[in-house]
């Protein structure tokens, strides 16, 4: 370790509040390597509790800094798949949450479709609504809404995270889904042309002659980023704005925030 770097740790066990920020930021700065993580896991063991607050604060900045860069990057390269992504999206604003414990709540979601057997629209349709999966007003506009851990619990989310939802419990059938949308409302199309709605009540019809687009699962991801950061404006809260805005401006160039529009 340098000696600056040195100096700088020995700042985050100062008095003043101004030179831990000012030292906090020069560590930070030099995080591009890697190299601080053994140093900081070192210093987490101290007897120090203010010193060992500071270290923990320094570990939970890095590690969103890392998890904001990767879930750019990979929404840049188109290189994740939906379910993943949306597990990236719920620990962006509920960092404190366990991966391993929302994949779990994914994974007893899917071990109950297996009863219903969601092959089918119709089959589909019948399993999301018996689990009661509802889609609230447009007008009320919740972060929890585009979470995946908080849908599965609550069974409640936007028009997008359902449609996310029944498309990947379908795949495991065998039935091939995309998301589409029409006017405001975001739903599912079959190849057979039929239209599932998940905001009508789960709604099996017949669809109009003419479709736009699929919503692949990246522009699927980016929707979900961009109204979670809707959320964090709306509810003043900074962090996150700061964190969602960095990560959209990395993954998104021109083309891909009008597609957004």
């Amino acid at each position: 370790m340098d000696k600056e770097l040195k100096s700088l740790f020995r700042l985050l066990d100062d008095d003043s509040e101004q030179s831990v920020s000012m030292a906090m930021a020069g560590i930070l700065e030099r995080d591009s390597s890697g190299k601080l993580d053994d140093v900081l896991r070192r210093l987490q063991e101290t007897n120090d509790t203010r010193l060992r607050r500071r270290v923990h604060q320094l570990q939970s900045i890095i590690t969103l800094r890392r998890r904001r860069k990767l879930l750019a990057q990979k929404l840049e390269s188109r290189n994740l798949t939906l379910l993943d992504g949306l597990l990236e999206m719920h620990m962006i604003w509920y960092d404190n949450d366990s991966i391993e414990a929302i994949r779990k709540e994914w994974n007893d979601f899917m071990e109950e479709s297996k009863s219903f057997r969601p092959s089918n629209m119709e089959r589909l349709a019948y399993f999301m609504r018996k689990k009661g999966f509802v889609c609230p007003s447009k007008d009320d506009v919740e972060a929890d809404y585009y979470c995946l851990g908080t849908v599965l619990e609550e069974f409640a989310g936007s028009d997008i995270m359902l449609c996310a939802i029944a498309k990947l419990a379908a795949a495991s059938w065998g039935l091939d889904l995309k998301i589409i949308q029409l006017s405001s409302d975001f739903v599912l199309f079959s190849d057979a042309g039929m239209i599932l709605y998940p905001a009508n009540d789960w709604r099996v019809v017949e669809s109009p002659k003419h479709l736009v687009r699929e919503w692949d699962a990246q522009t699927v991801l980016k929707m979900v980023a961009s109204m979670l950061f809707v959320c964090a404006v709306s509810t003043d809260s900074f962090r996150y704005v700061h964190t969602l805005g960095s990560c959209l401006g990395k993954a998104c160039g021109t083309e891909g925030i009008e597609a957004l529009q």
